[in-house]
């Protein structure tokens, strides 16, 4: 009996766990990646002799237990992390302050010590987490009401709980920015996706955070473990190989690469971002399929890297 092949199109983490699983149960896998690298978010840098992880960084045992039982069974190395966060706004002619180095970094600018709107901001960053817990465990207890709005932006929220505009700009603004690389714009974000997020990391948190981990090789590490795993298993794999169809047939599925080329599985799972998805499922696209995917909203960002030495 011939082995069940099939397709995973996308070599970021979710294509790679997918392709891992599947080889694992004795599945005939081709992998396809449009870069000429595995690990999509995972990308290491190399900067004056040092590695440096420039897309996933960190993790941590309470938020991604399916990832820790991975780099365990992989024998990924794993060290302790820092998670300090700092602000410094207009280009250091407003306000600055950060979390590093207690006190000394909280008061970077002294005069913050003697700033009454400075203080209120502290007091507001630590009722932020009790005032996020109870609207989102609101949201979930009556999320069969339609007559509650889910979507409620994040502006909303911060205004009929009464924060200050230094709040907005010098706390939960960055503190998104940090996350997401986005703009202003993650004000008009719906409330509960935000808030959901802080705190099932417990991002939130004054005390009792779980310890944040990387990977000490950096993300690379655990990606060349996948790959030689998925190697040792018989998986192919393709880089640069842009996938631009996957359609149904009787007997499975078509994968067409830009070059031409064309393959017949007898199933594929697509790891990429959504608008990707549905433009390889073109007009098979479902009415469900084409709802939800077609729902997601992305935005270019431009990120820069400083290195500098201490």
């Amino acid at each position: 009996m011939s082995k069940v092949r099939v397709a995973v199109v996308g070599g970021g983490i979710s294509g790679l766990m997918s392709a891992y699983v599947l080889a694992k149960e004795g599945m005939e896998v081709v992998l396809y990646e449009k870069e000429d690298y595995l690990g999509g978010h995972a990308n290491t840098v190399m900067v004056d002799g040092t590695q440096l992880d420039i897309g996933f960084i960190i993790f941590n045992r309470v938020t991604y237990p399916n990832m820790m039982e991975l780099f365990e069974s992989l024998g990924v190395d794993m060290e302790p992390c820092e998670m300090s966060f700092s602000v410094s706004l207009a280009q250091g002619q407003g306000c600055e302050w950060g979390t590093r180095n207690g006190l000394s970094s909280l008061f970077a600018q002294k005069k913050n010590a003697f700033n009454p709107s400075f203080w209120r901001m502290i007091r507001e960053i630590m009722k932020f987490n009790d005032d996020a817990l109870n609207f989102c465990s609101y949201i979930e207890e009556i999320e069969n009401n339609q007559e509650i709005d889910r979507n409620e932006t994040l502006e909303n929220f911060v205004q009929s709980h009464g924060y200050s505009e230094l709040f907005k700009k010098a706390f939960l603004i960055p503190f998104c920015a940090s996350i997401w690389s986005c703009s202003e714009g993650v004000m008009s974000f719906s409330a509960y996706s935000v808030l959901s997020f802080f705190l099932n990391h417990h991002a939130l948190q004054l005390y009792g955070r779980p310890q944040w981990l990387t990977v000490k090789g950096r993300s690379q590490d655990y990606v060349n473990k996948v790959r030689k795993e998925l190697e040792l298993r018989g998986c192919q794999i393709r880089t640069n190989s842009q996938v631009c169809s996957v359609l149904t047939i009787d007997e499975g599925c078509t994968v067409t690469c830009k070059d031409g080329s064309e393959e017949v599985y007898n199933g594929c799972i697509i790891a990429a971002h959504a608008p990707d998805a549905l433009k390889m499922l073109g007009k098979q696209a479902t009415y469900d399929e084409s709802r939800i995917l077609g729902a997601f909203q992305y935005a270019k960002r431009f990120s820069s890297m400083f290195s500098f030495n201490i």
